[in-house]
């Protein structure tokens, strides 16, 4: 266990996470963290996928799927096309393949690598990667071949969040911001998403929308307790915290949401971007 890499360890785990000290943490962390936007999608999938201009017939990647529900959600909408997902997990690769049902005979899970797709050029029609190139050592690696996949006139669905942009009510102002800070910078890329847009025309992408949407906390939620908390507890094993400064920042949080004061803001950037 000792070489394991600690589940908490969020810039380092993510691309190891059959070799943490946790492998199921993910998919739990997965399961309440998009539990809303994904009951949303179940709702409305049309409206959620919309800008992907999903159809019957188009063929779907989801790179970095993780357990697969954005896929199972999205595959209804693309039959008779397929719906892959790949990631580099097998332990997350082999809940997507258990939730999925009998009569999902469009979909199907593999691992795979992001830097090395295991198929042919212009093989899909949309692609997609939710939160994924933040823990990349060579996310640039990966667009080139998500570009490479894509067939003419696909188009690449990106999602990730502006980690320095996080805004966290803390009592103490000071380790308020040093949290916030340490954040961003405990992340791999935590700044991509300011890369994204040119990054992309460089990569050839005819065309780059950037759509920006702020998630309001006002209570503890999924995000306190599989973020702020297990962030906290990273600080601390790693001695950018005291004992008694994570104690302090998590019993003032909880105090706060207490007595109504709780605020926690954050953007999400979902980016389209479309081959000529």
């Amino acid at each position: 266990m000792g070489d394991h890499v600690p589940t908490t360890n969020f810039s380092a785990s993510w691309t190891q996470v059959d070799h943490t000290t946790d492998p199921s943490f993910y998919s739990s962390l997965l399961d309440a963290t998009r539990a809303q936007l994904l009951e949303q999608a179940r709702r409305d999938p049309a409206a959620v996928f919309g800008p992907l201009n999903l159809r019957a017939g188009l063929r779907v990647l989801d790179v970095g799927c993780g357990t697969g529900d954005y896929l199972r959600t999205m595959a209804p909408l693309v039959a008779p096309g397929d719906a892959v997902g790949i990631d580099l997990s097998a332990t997350l690769i082999a809940h997507a393949q258990q939730r999925s049902a009998p009569d999902h005979t469009n979909v199907s899970f593999r691992v795979g690598d992001a830097y090395e797709l295991p198929f042919p050029d212009a093989s899909f029609d949309r692609v997609i990667a939710t939160q994924v190139l933040l823990h990349l050592d060579d996310p640039w690696r990966a667009v080139a071949e998500m570009r490479r996949i894509l067939a003419p006139a696909g188009r690449l669905s990106i999602g990730e969040w502006d980690w320095d942009s996080t805004c966290l009510a803390v009592t103490d102002r000071e380790l308020g911001r040093r949290f916030t800070h340490l954040l961003c910078d405990r992340m791999r890329n935590g700044l991509i998403v300011r890369e994204l847009p040119w990054r992309l025309v460089r990569h050839g992408f005819a065309s780059v929308e950037v759509n920006p949407q702020v998630r309001l906390s006002r209570d503890l939620d999924a995000t306190f307790d599989w973020l702020i908390k297990p962030v906290t507890q990273e600080f601390v094993r790693a001695g950018a915290f005291t004992p008694d400064q994570g104690d302090g920042l998590l019993d003032d949080l909880r105090d706060r949401a207490g007595r109504d004061r709780y605020f926690l803001a954050r953007t999400y950037y979902s980016i389209i971007a479309t081959v000529d």
